[in-house]
């Protein structure tokens, strides 16, 4: 993926041999025809002073040539951030690592804003191919030392990382590190005005829910995931719908609340088969057996 640096020297020519102009009489008293032959070519770039006095012969206001730069970099940066993403959504943790390594070394990916997106696919792909669990948890602190808010705020982007850390220590059994990041997650989210991404919201319950469950606090892991299904209700989002009700199926099947156990799996088998995964219909099937089998079959 390149990004075409020499488009100012494009539209200079463009612009040139459309309003008639040589290279001559275009450079006159302001750089060598030599020079504009260069840039026109892409082989330099022009200094704000000169593409400024270069505007002016041509008769164009010189934000011509720099929104023109600024939309196509944009468009290309969000074009990458979307490929990151779906690899993300995909769980396709190979193709992150390819667009990431493939995008380190580009100036645009440089900005602190973009540098720390990256560091924190980084992270994932590190934990996730590599299993390197102690470098990613790094790539995340770095990534949350480069926060754009202040200390005591955090924006939605960066609670979406402290996430995927408390993720990480959840996977990795360490549930104490873990449940005082959810704690700290939750007050982030409070100290929002509002909440743009309904969905982050879903995570963080259905996520605290997990770790607390297998932490054997039943009582407080069914209390979140009820959040979680409140917030898919209130905002008809079916993400994460079917993981909540499996959630407190799992959850009262420990409780020995086998009605309410069957109840909620069948739920989750519901959402299962309204998206067509196969692999949580049979999760679910599996479920409901064992909640009949410690109910006697009935």
């Amino acid at each position: 993926m390149n990004v075409t640096e020499g488009r100012i020297g494009e539209q200079i020519k463009e612009l040139r041999r459309h309003f008639g102009i040589s290279q001559q009489e275009l450079c006159k008293d302001i750089c060598s025809q030599s020079f504009i032959s260069r840039i026109e070519s892409g082989d330099i770039s022009p200094s704000a002073h000169l593409l400024y006095r270069l505007s002016m012969r041509l008769g164009i206001d010189i934000n011509y040539f720099l929104e023109s730069i600024y939309v196509s970099r944009m468009d290309y940066v969000q074009e990458v951030m979307l490929q990151l993403s779906e690899a993300l959504k995909m769980k396709k943790y190979d193709r992150l690592k390819d667009i990431v390594e493939y995008e380190k070394d580009n100036p645009l990916f440089k900005h602190f804003r973009n540098k720390q997106t990256l560091l924190w696919y980084e992270a994932i792909y590190m934990y996730k191919v590599h299993h390197n669990y102690k470098h990613a948890i790094l790539l995340l602190d770095e990534a949350l030392r480069m926060k754009q808010t202040t200390v005591k705020s955090h924006s939605e982007k960066e609670i979406e990382m402290c996430l995927t850390k408390a993720n990480i220590y959840t996977e990795e059994k360490e549930y104490k590190e873990a449940k005082n990041l959810f704690n700290d997650i939750l007050s982030y989210l409070k100290q929002l005005p509002i909440i743009r991404d309904k969905v982050l919201l879903i995570k963080v319950y259905y996520n605290y829910s997990r770790v607390l469950y297998l932490n054997d606090q039943l009582d407080s892991s069914l209390h979140y995931a009820q959040r979680g299904i409140k917030e898919c209700k209130e905002n008809r989002i079916l993400y994460g719908m079917g993981e909540l009700y499996f959630q407190m199926g799992r959850i009262y099947r420990d409780q020995s609340e086998n009605q309410l156990s069957l109840d909620n799996f069948e739920k989750a088998k519901m959402v299962a088969q309204l998206i067509e995964d196969r692999v949580f219909i049979e999760m679910t099937d599996d479920q409901v057996e064992v909640v009949k089998r410690n109910s006697g079959g009935r």
